[in-house]
């Protein structure tokens, strides 16, 4: 199973505050993208924001990993719990 969408980013060096922190400044971006959607229905817009988040969530992921997480297996535990919680449908 491939746990990425995208090819390593050159950040992969980054500390995890640092990624941190980008990432936290990419879920920003996607809020405001969202609320100006409600005022010009640029719902692609709110799309590549969210594709931003998803690629700085797995450069952070892959920081954890070269620091000795398994991601498989925390990937594992999260569908588990949403299993146990009834998430899925």
């Amino acid at each position: 199973m491939n746990l990425y969408q995208y090819p390593p980013t050159r950040f992969v060096s980054n500390s995890l505050w640092r990624q941190w922190w980008h990432l936290l400044s990419e879920v920003v971006e996607l809020g405001r993208a969202l609320l100006c959607a409600r005022f010009t229905d640029n719902y692609q817009h709110v799309a590549r924001e969210a594709e931003d988040v998803t690629q700085s969530d797995e450069t952070f992921k892959r920081i954890l990993a070269g620091k000795g997480v398994d991601i498989a297996l925390a990937r594992e535990q999260v569908i588990s719990g949403c299993l146990e919680r009834g998430y899925y449908q």
